[in-house]
């Protein structure tokens, strides 16, 4: 469970919102795009330059499972062809379909091989002038304060929603931002620096945040200046590793069923996360998720199951930021369910009902958002 505040913490405490946010690499790629080193010719932490930069510098051997199916894939213009976790993942099931557990091994070592790929092929992309200028960006513009304090004004129609509801002041937003990247361009963004955030910001009162309920304007049970006098907390995880340390990356699938006891755990990212000992306890009392820039694949089936289940079983919501264009509202929803190992088809349509989505056209969006103040 999240660390329950008190009046022991805040003086004025009353009431507790934990906001998990589930944050892919759809925010390293928007941020990239538009302020990514020039000598990288545009390139970003995409799959598909991942493997244009591999065969360039020739960084993996021709024999080498993941990169001859990602070689195959492209040739035959397979969706999702750069994908290498799904190829890790088709790869995986045909062996243990197939009774050829011996290979996985083999397959271990190949994916370690591309795990060292893509530690060099970060550092080439991520550079220090890139993590200045977000640094700089985002204090000048308040983008974290923006983020956490703004962010419903990006939801329309609201009118439903419980969450902004039960919202008022004194109330404390207890967020967790699960990073899936493996750098720290998130991290960068969302931190509170000294010019948008301060413990004890006024003279007579510990409330440090403000919270706008309607910051567009478009819900009919608030105004637009409607604002609450809060609290903020933040905490970031990185479950699968960080770039600064190569060997913690995480890289591989999911299965809703796997031997511990046998080798083919070892392509298993929840597996290596410990996820359940050490995030599982968060969805218990998670009331608002929210996913940004996450493909929503089976590899990341783990988080899907689990917050499928909470919003199946409790009065939880989830706002999911879409950036794929083709993709309506619905099938969005869709997209989400079929990332989920197990789902209760009599329970879709209720579980869908608290899914909202937001369509991403441009990077202007008040949470994670890069418009830059005039």
């Amino acid at each position: 469970m999240h660390i329950r505040y008190s009046t022991d913490d805040y003086e004025k405490l009353d009431g507790q919102h934990n906001i998990m946010v589930l944050v892919g690499n759809g925010f390293d790629i928007a941020v990239l795009n538009k302020y990514g080193d020039k000598k990288m010719n545009g390139k970003s932490t995409k799959y598909s330059d991942f493997f244009e930069y591999v065969t360039y510098f020739r960084l993996c051997d021709d024999n080498n499972l993941i990169y001859k199916k990602m070689k195959e894939d492209h040739e035959q213009n397979k969706e999702n062809w750069c994908d290498f976790e799904s190829s890790v993942d088709e790869l995986l099931g045909e062996m243990i379909n197939d009774g050829r557990q011996g290979e996985i091994p083999k397959l271990e070592t190949d994916l370690d091989a591309i795990q060292n790929s893509f530690s060099r092929f970060l550092n080439d992309i991520v550079t220090t002038d890139v993590v200045l200028k977000l640094n700089d960006k985002s204090k000048a513009n308040k983008w974290a304060d923006t983020s956490l304090s703004k962010f419903m004004g990006d939801i329309n129609p609201k009118d439903d929603m419980m969450f902004v509801k039960n919202t008022y002041h004194y109330n404390l937003y207890n967020f967790i931002f699960v990073n899936f990247n493996y750098t720290e361009l998130l991290d960068n963004y969302i931190y509170l620096d000294k010019s948008q955030f301060e413990p004890h910001r006024h003279k007579n009162a510990d409330r440090n945040f403000t919270f706008f309920p309607n910051s567009d304007g478009k819900l009919t049970e608030f105004n637009e200046d409607t604002s609450w006098s809060s609290y903020i907390m933040t905490n970031i995880i990185h479950p699968h590793g960080r770039q600064n340390i190569p060997r913690s990356m995480i890289f591989g699938t999911e299965l809703e069923n796997y031997d511990k006891s046998k080798a083919e755990k070892r392509l298993i990212k929840s597996y290596w996360a410990q996820d359940d000992l050490k995030y599982k306890r968060y969805f218990k009392d998670t009331e608002l998720f929210i996913i940004y820039g996450m493909s929503m694949s089976n590899t990341d089936g783990w988080w899907m199951n689990n917050i499928y289940n909470s919003l199946k079983m409790r009065e939880s919501e989830l706002i999911i930021y879409n950036f794929e264009e083709e993709l309506s509202d619905d099938d969005v929803k869709q997209k989400f369910l079929d990332a989920c190992t197990y789902v209760d088809a009599s329970e879709s349509e209720n579980v869908k009902a608290k899914i909202y989505v937001v369509q991403l056209q441009n990077n202007e969006n008040y949470f994670l958002g890069l418009k830059e103040s005039n």
